[in-house]
């Protein structure tokens, strides 16, 4: 029996730059508990188990961290037409399988050995010398596992452990034979658990045990399925964590913290950093009350974005949310906008009246959009509105009633301009009761990643496109001060995902902005004669790659000078005669 006969054959991949909630949904999805990982090229580079996964999560990464950062390195690759008798004695936990060309073809785990094996024992019941050989081969394979495993068959019954199980429970007692039931185990409910789920469910289950003197396990079922796709046996396997309990303990607080922000559902914030963290926790607090909130922050940081993370949350999530930009409606408009006007008020009204925004927001929340560009006389009303709780249509003698809760945002500097009598401070003081202020993307970098994720999953799903960012964009992305904050990133994404020709986007297709400001002593050419512009440019191309491999000494290095990816260096190099050392 040779390796490709049992390995699961072309397995979903990763790209390097995936986060570990792809990973998750790669797992769901295919229910597999592994995949390899490939770079730019589609080399692969690493591979991501479930286990992988699990330890990374306790030791403090989050479902945004990208799966280079944990991925296991060290792999064990072989051929495919390796015997499988050569690789059984071994300590399989995963393997990478090749063709003879050096592409991949499969992965092997121990589950799907497991699977593939026992199938293989079902099949072939006359064939007795054949499958006693196979169940010796997954013997081996079970045996060779660190983790404890555990095989049960449907009806809950052991039929074998491995000599890990005994150094795990500490016991020499053979359980083969008898019902899981009634095993001593010390994670005894939670084993029992984790087998009925996989029974009623026919996939994979999880659990963690937490005992006496910090020792925890996590326990994996997975189900051996049958020509129909029902478990017929479930693996059982005893991971411990018991040494990195204490790791654990040092991030719980954190990993509680995150998971209460999850819990939250807050589809719209993508983000990473502390400094942001604190803004979300705090908008999430205040949105259990009604107290006014006045958002600050520079254009494109996302002040819309929490003011709707506030109503979403907030008693009024039923009700309406409505928003006004103060600063795009012309001031003659502005006062009927807000307020609303009777049946005839004006030249040119509708002839049965109109509802203003505020009257609109009614049970809901009022979003007041760029509040600085506010003119002072409508200052004065909105103060009143905010203190009475109540508002007269223009060419009305009747006050309607309001319940609406006020929010403001501002990317301009109110003190100041309270101090230049541009802005009433009554009003300042009857919106600034609980202050938000939102830090730029360049104070926040540890979001640009996570963000710059989001928005290329957002427009290839839009355009139906599947582009990557190289490495060397993500590089110049951390870099660059984004002046227009999420809104620039959001743009520009977008912009790339449309105009790239390639799959994979890299800096010389970025905006001239990234790369700094033109040198103030240009490099002077001298022409002593009329050639044609293609010979014209890659003469210049030519001296301009030589001087910068000769400065560098590295394509990659020498590729971030010129602006473009290294294989696109390469590419020039090569196609003009230029010797160049990978």
């Amino acid at each position: 029996m040779k390796v490709k006969q049992v390995m699961l054959e072309n397995p979903r991949t990763l790209h390097r730059s995936k986060t570990l909630r792809d990973a998750s949904e790669v797992y769901k999805q295919t229910k597999v508990n592994c995949a390899p990982i490939v770079d730019d090229e589609n080399n692969v580079v690493g591979i991501l188990t479930v286990f992988r996964l699990l330890e990374a999560l306790e030791n403090g990464a989050t479902f945004a961290t990208r799966v280079d950062v944990v991925m296991d390195r060290n792999l064990q690759i072989i051929d495919e037409d390796t015997c499988f008798s050569e690789i059984c004695h071994k300590p399989i936990d995963r393997l990478v399988i090749f063709n003879q060309k050096q592409k991949l073809t499969g992965v092997l785990t121990r589950i799907d050995l497991i699977n593939k094996v026992h199938r293989a024992l079902e099949n072939t019941e006359d064939k007795l010398a054949e499958a006693f050989e196979t169940n010796q081969r997954l013997r081996s394979i079970i045996e060779a596992s660190y983790d404890g495993i555990i095989v049960v068959d449907s009806q809950g019954v052991v039929q074998m452990v491995n000599s890990s199980y005994f150094r795990l429970q500490d016991s020499s007692h053979d359980p083969a034979g008898t019902s899981l039931e009634q095993i001593p185990l010390d994670c005894h409910d939670d084993v029992i658990k984790v087998f009925q789920e996989v029974m009623q469910q026919g996939k994979v289950a999880f659990a963690r045990y937490q005992g006496e003197n910090l020792s925890e396990l996590t326990i994996t079922g997975s189900p051996i399925l049958d020509d129909q796709n029902s478990p017929v046996h479930v693996v059982i396997s005893l991971h411990d964590f018991t040494e990195l309990n204490q790791l654990r303990l040092q991030s719980a607080r954190y990993s509680e913290e995150l998971k209460s922000l999850r819990t939250k559902n807050q589809k719209d914030l993508i983000f990473h950093d502390t400094a942001m963290e604190r803004v979300v926790k705090k908008a999430l607090r205040v949105s259990e009350v009604d107290s006014t909130v006045l958002i600050t922050g520079e254009s494109g940081v996302g002040k819309e974005v929490i003011a709707r993370t506030i109503h979403r949350n907030s008693p009024r999530a039923e009700g309406p949310f409505i928003e006004i930009n103060c600063g795009a409606i012309p001031e003659h408009l502005l006062e009927s906008e807000l307020f609303g006007y009777e049946k005839g008020a004006f030249t040119g009204a509708n002839k049965e009246g109109k509802p203003g925004m505020m009257e609109l927001a009614n049970g809901g929340t009022l979003l007041l959009d760029e509040v600085g560009d506010l003119p002072l006389n409508l200052q004065v009303k909105l103060l009143r509105a905010l203190q009475e709780q109540e508002i007269y249509r223009i060419g009305g003698r009747t006050a309607v009633k309001l319940n609406v809760r006020i929010l403001a945002a501002t990317n301009k500097n109110l003190e100041q301009m309270i101090a230049e009598k541009k802005f009433r401070e009554d009003l300042f003081y009857r919106l600034n009761v609980v202050p938000i202020h939102i830090p730029p993307l360049r104070e926040r970098k540890s979001d640009i990643l996570p963000l710059s994720m989001h928005f290329l999953e957002k427009f290839n799903n839009k355009y139906n496109f599947h582009r990557l960012f190289s490495s060397e964009v993500f590089k110049l992305f951390e870099q660059y001060p984004w002046p227009g904050n999420i809104r620039e990133l959001a743009n520009l994404v977008e912009r790339l995902i449309i105009m790239s020709e390639q799959e994979t986007i890299y800096p010389d297709q970025l905006p001239p902005t990234f790369f700094g400001k033109p040198s103030t002593s240009p490099l002077q050419i001298s022409i002593d004669e009329i050639i044609p512009l293609k010979e014209a440019r890659e003469q210049v191309e030519s001296e301009l790659i030589v001087k910068a491999l000769k400065q560098y000494r590295s394509l990659r290095r020498a590729g971030d000078a010129l602006g473009v990816a290294h294989s696109t260096l390469l590419r020039k190099a090569r196609a003009l005669g230029i010797s160049v050392e990978e």
